[in-house]
């Protein structure tokens, strides 16, 4: 499908830059729209970057007049360090709004991918591996609740004003680019300090939980993919679909580095409730024809070569 003009939602965000490095290779002629409520910081692929606050209507319209997409992958979401009143404002009211301007402009057949989370999955038990999309939503989270209510105002407006709107819950994301204070990319940290002699052990949380990781570059081809073939009000999982453990990861990213150290699991690290394990049923996306092809180990090599600087 040829897309005139695609609008990425977020695209300061590590998914939504990927997202944008994606579209630009596979829709060349494509023209790349980007927004965020961050300043441009310069080095985003796209064509045209405009600062909006999504909650603040009359920008959004304004946004959506000047830019007036035939496509669209909404990622902007606050993701952390928030109550759930935040959350809200930002992860549902900001799409309320950009949806509402999308259907007030008579964009009606634009296409949108909404991205959600695995989070919104929240309690899992063994009887309910692989998650299937129709898996019941039972949030533990502030940020997953908001990301559930943002879900379902993505389907009544689509309901109610005809937006084909699709959605996508993505599951654990690695690979280069990723937030140094998420797993595993603070593991590769903590070992390039270790490197440096600057420390002489990893400090880790629970290395027993098992999940779905996916590289962020399989994931952002997944939301190309379902840009141009999800059907509409249809969720998609975007997966490995395999599960493995944190310690796995942590076993090979020494592997990678080249170094053996103490691990020691810190209590300051321990959530209070954590799933143990997280496995996606990735079948409904594999009849689109994607599937993850960037494995754990090459994830890691990436990371690692992209924080010290090593070629691998």
């Amino acid at each position: 499908m040829t897309y005139d003009r695609v609008l990425v939602t977020g695209a300061t965000g590590f998914v939504g830059a990927w997202t944008l490095r994606r579209l630009r290779d596979s829709h060349p002629v494509t023209e790349l729209w980007a927004t965020s409520e961050r300043p441009d910081p310069g080095g985003l692929v796209c064509d045209h970057y405009r600062r909006v606050d999504l909650r603040d209507r009359g920008a959004v319209r304004a946004l959506v007049d000047e830019c007036k997409p035939t496509g669209v992958v909404h990622l902007a979401s606050l993701i952390g360090g928030a109550d759930l009143d935040v959350y809200l404002d930002v992860n549902v009211v900001g799409t309320a709004r950009l949806y509402g301007a999308l259907s007030a402009t008579c964009l009606t057949d634009t296409r949108i991918v909404q991205v959600g989370s695995a989070a919104m999955y929240g309690v899992i038990g063994e009887g309910d591996l692989p998650i299937p999309e129709e898996q019941p939503l039972r949030p533990v989270t502030a940020y997953a609740v908001s990301k559930v209510a943002q879900e379902y105002v993505a389907l009544s407006m689509s309901v109610g004003t005809g937006l084909p709107i699709v959605l996508a819950r993505i599951f654990n994301l690695l690979g280069p680019g990723q937030p140094k204070d998420l797993v595993p990319m603070t593991f590769v940290h903590q070992l390039a300090r270790v490197r440096e002699g600057e420390a002489d052990r990893l400090k880790v949380g629970l290395v027993t939980a098992r999940r779905d990781f996916v590289d962020v570059r399989d994931a952002v081809a997944a939301l190309d993919v379902i840009l141009e073939s999800g059907e509409a009000g249809s969720v998609y999982n975007v997966a490995s679909g395999r599960d493995v453990s944190v310690r796995e990861v942590i076993d090979e990213l020494l592997s990678v580095a080249g170094i053996d150290v103490p691990v020691e699991v810190e209590d300051a690290r321990l959530r209070k409730i954590d799933v143990p394990v997280v496995r996606a049923d990735v079948s409904r996306i594999k009849e689109l024809g994607w599937e993850s092809g960037i494995g754990l180990r090459e994830s890691l090599e990436s990371m690692w070569a992209e924080v010290t600087g090593e070629e691998m």
